[in-house]
């Protein structure tokens, strides 16, 4: 079978949570077709890191406008495959008969205040064009499963629930200590292995609920002084509204916020962390959350969207609208000595229900028409 993935989320330097997805599905379906007589065409905007098999094809096209819907498209129309896989953007206008995209979120029908006009009108084009277009859509939650089919009256037949897989990171711990010695963040902001801290790491802005979360620390502080936050992400829309909360709480020397950090610097925070805060309004998945998970970590986060699911019975949930309940959940999670080395194991548990090689498996079946 020849099959086309749009490969242009793969492997960027300073990846998403959809980036970090179009890496490890693509990955995986490359380990599962090597067994197989399947043929993988990956469509990129530059040459792509991967091993050269004979049964990988890697077309480049470099253009920057219009990539999806014009360049796409015409590769779809000169080149003949029996099914394009789109893990995360948009369908080509020009397809094969049989096309699968992953709608991870419909996060703008619900924060519509923090997309630009133009950032919701596409959103909301692509995802109209998908439910009509797409032979199947691969979602990552049901939560994701019931907001198409509300918001966008998809039929469910058309739908496929498959949770992502997770893979743990495999820094050593030789590593990461060294980050304590050697990275600037952890010597400009003397950060060492015996500091207290709650850590949030994501893009900075408005939807993961920020705001609202450097308000519950100033509360949390009142009865845990020693502890610092640590907001670790690019800046995003809304930064600035959070910056001014962390001035005008008076909590700039308790509060961190270090920029894009290197996944030798995010392990050396994760094992080191006392809390992972992670209390956002919106989410399609929540990888954050399994990454927490796999240090043994408590982490407080949102009873919205598809979070109960990652999260199961391993993680304490919040209204993420009320700032008390908030400071009150990190009070619990910083204290309650008991609570937290039963949550944590939780947590750890449920790393074994997320499984990449099982996500490109029931990925695979959908491509081939056995869903």
């Amino acid at each position: 079978m020849k099959i086309g993935i749009d490969a242009s989320r793969y492997g960027h330097e300073q990846s998403t949570g959809v980036e970090w997805y179009s890496f490890n599905i693509i990955n995986s379906i490359i380990e599962l077709a090597e067994k197989t007589d399947d043929e993988i065409f990956l469509y990129s905007k530059e040459k792509l890191n991967i091993a050269n098999k004979n049964f990988i094809h890697n077309i480049v096209m470099k253009a920057k406008k219009l990539w999806t819907l014009f360049w796409l498209s015409l590769k779809m129309m000169k080149k003949k495959i029996d099914v394009l896989f789109v893990p995360s953007h948009v369908l080509p206008l020009i397809r094969p008969k049989r096309s699968v995209i992953t709608i991870h979120d419909v996060a703008f029908r619900y924060l519509k205040s923090v997309y630009s006009s133009f950032q919701y009108n596409y959103l909301n084009w692509s995802t109209k064009y998908a439910v009509k277009h797409a032979s199947k859509i691969i979602v990552p939650s049901l939560a994701t499963k019931n907001d198409l089919m509300n918001f966008f009256k998809c039929p469910e037949e058309k739908i496929v629930v498959i949770p992502h897989g997770f893979s743990a990171s495999k820094i050593s711990d030789k590593i990461i200590e060294k980050q304590f010695s050697e990275s600037e963040i952890f010597q400009n902001f003397r950060i060492d292995k015996e500091t207290k801290f709650v850590l949030f790491v994501g893009r900075l802005e408005s939807k993961k609920n920020l705001e609202r979360l450097v308000q519950a620390f100033k509360k949390f502080l009142e009865k845990n002084g020693d502890f610092y936050l640590v907001l670790a992400g690019k800046r995003g829309v809304g930064f600035d509204k959070i910056l001014k909360m962390v001035n005008h709480l008076g909590i700039d020397d308790r509060v961190i916020m270090p920029g894009y950090i290197t996944e030798e610097e995010k392990a050396a925070f994760m094992k080191y962390c006392k809390i992972f805060a992670f209390p956002s309004l919106y989410e399609g998945f929540g990888f954050p959350i399994l990454e927490a998970f796999s240090y043994g970590k408590s982490v407080l986060t949102s009873r919205v969207s598809c979070l109960p699911e990652v999260g199961g019975e391993g993680a304490y949930y919040v209204d993420p609208y009320d700032v008390q309940i908030i400071a009150d959940g990190l009070d619990k999670l910083a204290n309650d000595t008991n609570y937290i080395k039963e949550i944590s194991a939780k947590g750890f548990e449920r790393l074994s229900l997320f499984s990449w090689e099982e996500c490109a498996k029931k990925t695979l079946d959908v491509l081939k028409g056995n869903v």
